[in-house]
């Protein structure tokens, strides 16, 4: 059978496809080589409509050393800290910050053809398998809800303000996760100061770079690319990082910029606000 001719609406799900085989990151020419096996690229810069491609997908991301994968691999043993308030356990909802949203449903800011709500499996400290939902209201952003197993499992431990609850990716791909309580005497507190200046410190670079306000889910996305979050111990949220560190300014529109370099009107720090924004608009 005769390759197909690449279109630029193909080639984003070629990449996509290529990215997903290789189990592995690859660079630009790796990512051309496989892609002109499924079908011939022409285009004058063959290599820059790979990186169009790339661009355009919320599902691949760059690598620390510059190369690209698909996000499900990326969040393979990343771990990620949510604090419980207990006003969440009576309204059976937690509202999440834009890298949970991302480690539990990686599509969510993809385009509609890409978009995954399939429920999260969560192993509850090892033991019994809960599934979790996300739902997105209006006001307040994205929030996780759970099948009644979960919650009662939570409200036997008697969680209290100040506990964290610590979800580690099992599968992405599989919608695998484990999850366990850890409470406020047991926090690190030092070695989870050091993970929030790490966070904190690449967000800046990471700002820098752009050169404008960054959405807060693009930035999430960017630093679990980085590896950021594939620690035993994890950070507190980003929001809440950013929030108590006076280089970021809240840019409105659930943006972040730097706070040296942000023309516009806005100069409050950043807030525990809406969490990042709405579903994304379709292709």
């Amino acid at each position: 059978m005769m390759a197909q001719r690449v279109t630029a609406r193909s080639t984003t799900d070629l990449v996509l496809r290529v990215l997903r085989e290789a189990h592995e990151p690859l660079t630009v020419e790796q990512i051309l080589a496989r892609v002109q096996k499924l079908a011939p690229v022409h285009s004058a810069n063959p290599k820059n409509t790979m990186r169009k491609a790339i661009s355009q997908m919320f599902l691949v991301q760059p690598t620390e050393d510059g190369r690209y994968s698909y996000l499900p691999y990326l969040l393979a043993g990343n771990t990620f800290r949510h604090p419980i308030e207990r006003g969440a356990m009576s309204r059976r909802a937690f509202l999440l910050s834009p890298e949970l949203v991302t480690a539990l449903w990686p599509a969510t800011f993809e385009i509609n053809k890409r978009r995954d709500a399939s429920p999260a499996l969560l192993r509850l400290q090892g033991q019994e398998e809960a599934e979790a939902g996300r739902v997105y209201r209006e006001v307040e952003g994205w929030a996780m809800q759970a099948d009644d197993l979960f919650w009662d499992w939570l409200e036997s431990l008697g969680p209290r303000t100040g506990d964290d609850l610590i979800f580690t990716v099992i599968d992405a791909e599989a919608r695998q996760y484990a999850v366990s309580l850890e409470r406020a005497e047991a926090r690190r507190e030092g070695e989870i100061a050091e993970r929030d200046l790490q966070i904190a410190n690449e967000a800046e670079s990471l700002l820098k770079a752009a050169h404008d306000a960054v959405i807060l889910s693009n930035l999430g996305v960017r630093l679990i690319g980085l590896g950021l979050y594939n620690n035993p111990v994890p950070p507190d949220p980003l929001d809440t990082i950013l929030a108590h560190d006076a280089r970021f300014v809240d840019a409105g529109l659930d943006m972040v910029a730097l706070r040296d370099r942000w023309p516009g009107y806005q100069t409050l720090p950043v807030d525990v606000r809406q969490r990042v924004g709405g579903p994304p608009t379709s292709e």
